[in-house]
């Protein structure tokens, strides 16, 4: 069970919940990844069309090559039906351009922050988004309404950079602001920066690790990654979102990500709601408080009702307890693959072994001091 011990004490018990498996083991491994589909799917609804794709595949004779491969592609299927409207249809394509922009940028995916006006053309869609343009309704252009014409920012709100633009159609944001503190994030700090072209008050942050919950103070039912719809054409953001985020629990992917980014998510998800947790009796306690909703291990479930109806209510926001299990369990798989991958270090095949060697995390550079040493 080992592996996991300098990323603290608890880490272990997580990666628990997605089970443990032997790497070498094609059958163990494979089974493993299948159960990842299996829960992914269910939580965001797409089980039915997982299902009847993967049974397809067992019907040949060649059976199930790549699970993975299959799961995305019936989930595409299954994203492609759920369209932009026509007035929208560009933001399906800011949005995939923008994933993919951030994924070759850099190998860790799992929760990024970035500077939106440092992408290629901003992450705005409509209007005027090169030259002049800038979300409607944002925070910035309710700044340089109520400066008028002085550019001057009201006391207390911040720092205002550049000139308020004379021209350009109203340009809308792509993706949610999260700026605030929530179970993601701490809050952004308070500067206001206008920069011509996209006109973004706040940095692009997006948990892909968790999705399709991606905002730290959007955890309800239905989630938003999953509301990412298709245009008309080949763009589905919410597929190759899904694409990313099921890479981090699978092996090339999981050894390519530095886990401290992890695990400082997780420490930052666990104490914020760790407090809340702790109001949520245990499963033996249920019959004496009386409350539906229940701590089972690292998990909740609920006595009667659906999951996405209740949850944790906190100072940061309501968390539906599906988007509390489904972001425990994406913690615990990625941690449960760095495990069976540690543990397989000396016999993996050498694209892996490679990736392993590549990866700056103290951690994984400390287990291979020590197979050094042991000479294992």
């Amino acid at each position: 069970m080992g592996g996991l011990d300098c990323y603290g004490p608890e880490i272990g018990a997580l990666a628990n919940i997605a089970g443990d498996f032997d790497f070498l083991s094609t059958i163990e491994r494979e089974a493993w990844i299948a159960r990842q589909w299996a829960e992914v799917a269910e939580s965001m609804g797409w089980a039915g069309a997982l299902e009847a794709a993967l049974e397809r595949i067992r019907r040949t004779r060649i059976g199930l090559a790549d699970t993975s491969a299959v799961a995305i592609a019936a989930y595409r299927q299954v994203a492609l039906a759920e369209r932009e409207e026509p007035a929208f249809g560009e933001r399906a394509r800011v949005r995939q351009e923008v994933l993919r922009a951030l994924v070759a940028r850099s190998p860790n995916v799992w929760r990024l922050e970035v500077d939106a006006a440092s992408l290629p053309s901003g992450i705005c869609f409509g209007g005027t988004t090169r030259g002049g343009g800038r979300p409607s309704g944002g925070l910035v252009e309710r700044l340089l309404d109520r400066q008028g014409a002085s550019g001057r920012a009201p006391q207390g709100s911040g720092r205002y950079v550049g000139e308020k633009p004379k021209t350009g159609g109203p340009a809308r944001r792509a993706f949610i602001a999260d700026s605030g503190p929530s179970y993601f994030w701490p809050a952004a700090p308070r500067v206001l920066v206008y920069r011509p072209g996209c006109g973004n008050d706040a940095p692009l942050r997006l948990s892909l690790g968790t999705f399709p919950w991606v905002y730290g103070h959007r955890l309800q039912a239905p989630a938003p990654g999953s509301l990412w719809r298709s245009d008309a054409g080949a763009h589905s953001p919410a597929a190759v979102a899904l694409e990313i985020a099921s890479s981090l629990w699978q092996p090339a992917g999981n050894l390519r990500q530095d886990a401290r980014e992890v695990v400082a998510h997780w420490r930052h998800w666990r104490d914020t709601t760790g407090a809340l947790l702790d109001e949520i009796p245990a499963v033996g306690e249920v019959a004496r408080s009386g409350d539906c909703l229940y701590r089972r291990g690292h998990l909740l479930e609920v006595c009667q009702g659906s999951l996405e109806l209740v949850g944790l209510n906190g100072p940061r926001g309501f968390i539906c307890a599906a988007a509390f299990n489904a972001i425990q369990r994406r913690f615990a798989a990625f941690f449960a693959m760095r495990r069976a991958l540690v543990r397989a270090r000396a016999r993996l095949p050498s694209e892996l072994r490679r990736a392993l060697n590549n990866n700056p995390d103290p951690c994984l550079r400390g287990q291979l001091n020590i197979a050094a040493v042991l000479g294992v």
